[in-house]
């Protein structure tokens, strides 16, 4: 009786001390790690950066090296399960099924790390089935003993996980599982690695080797991590990214962790941009596609707007790109019919296009008559040869893209196209920056000799604004470009706004 009285007691005192019972308890985290081995390093390093999110949002946080004590009362008091290193064998029936129950049900979430997928027939232990299809039906293969370097490409960069990291990034001194076939045909994969990329190079391959998939079959929010050996993980910034993403979006359980706990993050952004760029273009437009990817994700320090990239437009439906108020085409157009269709809509419907030289480039067989309308009726005509940095000269010095440069300035090399007829003759186009007369003749191999060539305008018909600048990897090393591309993009969104006397 005394001991009754005793435990009645301390429920009830305990709380008022700041105390949490278990059974009142769903913001607490577990972390199921295994201990020794070659992934302590690891491990170490996780659990700091776990303990760092739960402080941020109010979490705590609880570490097992077994999984026996594992039951439905046991799992019920945890938001998310994160699975680290930890091998998907010798767990028993009875915390199998509680974790399957976990998940099928959508009690909580999971994020799983490397050896998280060690399935197979291991110490003696048969194959939990469940696991493999959780997975993607996949089976343990090999693993590069000797690991490599190797770059990873992002698929989905809509992905929550995928929020703010870049489309391809280095991981150092990884393993790399490989299994006995894809997961890809059962689960949606967030990116993979690229094979060709191993240093040292090494024969053991997939082929389709993804490496951050989830599951979107099963109710509670999912993820996994190929990867997971080394600490050095951690000095990369898009894996850390990716890790505290993770963990913001499967602490969500039925909603976004920063709707879940509001105080603790920054608010929602302004407004969302894309970044598109085609990797399959020559060297120079890629060089400054890459180099305007920073540029435009340092505008956005602080967060004051959410930046997506993507190099495949096929990915993108109408629906996904009114979602963003302003898409920016740094070396590249679309290309088929049906990408053609839903840009032309989302322009149509108000969106905002920030466009530079090659994403004009246009012919007598582009056959997308639409496209050169958009553009002020000017098709490609000729251009200079080497690239050369030219003086520009200001044609509207009192609209606010320009009305803060000097009247004319040296713009670093570049190749500069010739438009036929030019823009300028079109009434709906303002000119902004022309090419200065004072550079004839211009190019050694191609040469300029005359005419009249916008590098700057917009169609006011349209939030728009194309720029003729794009050409090699020196058109981020002048402040009075840097200025001119930040006033490009500021304006565009800023006409969002009704009653903007710039457009019509």
């Amino acid at each position: 009786m005394i001991k009754k009285l005793l435990a009645i007691l301390l429920l009830v005192i305990l709380p008022s001390f700041g105390f949490a019972t278990m059974q009142s308890s769903k913001k607490n985290i577990l972390v199921i790690a295994e201990t020794g081995g070659g992934h302590e390093s690891f491990t170490a390093a996780a659990l700091h950066r776990v303990d760092s999110f739960a402080k941020h949002v109010g979490m705590s946080w609880t570490r097992i090296n077994d999984a026996s004590i594992v039951n439905d009362q046991y799992l019920s008091q945890f938001a998310f399960i994160i699975q680290l290193d930890y091998p998907p064998y010798g767990w028993g029936q009875l915390a199998e099924k509680a974790f399957e129950r976990y998940i099928d049900e959508g009690r909580g979430g999971w994020i799983g790390f490397h050896h998280a997928a060690l399935l197979g027939e291991f110490d003696g232990n048969r194959m939990w089935h469940w696991f493999s299809a959780f997975l993607g039906g996949i089976r343990f293969d090999n693993y590069i003993a000797g690991f490599a370097d190797a770059s990873v490409r992002i698929e989905r960069s809509d992905h929550p996980v995928m929020k703010g990291v870049d489309h391809s990034f280095v991981l150092p001194h990884e393993e790399w599982y490989t299994f006995d076939r894809s997961p890809r045909p059962n689960v949606s994969v967030l990116a993979n690695v690229d094979e060709n990329s191993y240093r040292p190079a090494s024969q053991i391959r997939m082929g389709d080797h993804p490496v951050v998939w989830t599951n979107p079959v099963k109710p509670a929010r999912n993820i996994y991590f190929l990867m997971g050996h080394d600490a050095g993980l951690f000095s990369v910034n898009n894996f850390c990214l990716m890790f505290d993403n993770a963990m913001e979006w499967v602490a969500g359980g039925g909603e976004d962790a920063r709707n879940r706990y509001p105080a603790n993050y920054a608010r929602e952004p302004r407004f969302r941009v894309l970044a598109y760029y085609s990797e399959h273009v020559e060297e120079a437009h890629l060089k400054f596609a890459i180099q305007g990817v920073e540029f435009f994700r340092r505008l956005n320090y602080g967060k004051g707007f959410e930046l997506d990239v993507v190099t495949d437009f096929k990915s993108l439906s109408y629906e996904k790109l009114s979602a963003y108020d302003l898409v920016i085409m740094l070396n590249n157009a679309p290309g088929s019919d049906v990408e053609r269709e839903n840009f032309q809509r989302y322009m149509e419907n108000g969106g905002g296009w920030l466009g530079f030289h090659a994403a004009a480039y246009n012919d007598k067989n582009t056959n997308w008559p639409w496209f050169v309308d958009f553009l002020g009726g000017g098709v490609f005509h000729y251009n200079n040869w080497p690239p050369q940095p030219v003086k520009l000269e200001v044609d509207y010095p009192s609209h606010p893209v320009t009305r803060n440069l000097p009247q004319s300035f040296i713009a670093p090399e570049s190749e500069w196209y010739a438009w036929q007829p030019s823009p300028r003759l079109n009434p709906d186009v303002d000119v902004l920056l022309t090419l200065s007369r004072d550079n004839y003749p211009l190019g050694i191999k191609d040469v300029m000799m005359w005419g009249d060539i916008p590098v700057v305008w917009t169609n006011r018909k349209y939030r728009m604004i194309y720029l003729n600048m794009g050409h090699g990897d020196d058109e981020f090393s002048d402040a009075t470009q840097k200025l001119l591309f930040v006033n490009a993009f500021r304006w565009v969104m800023e006409t969002r706004k009704s009653g903007n006397p710039f457009l019509r």
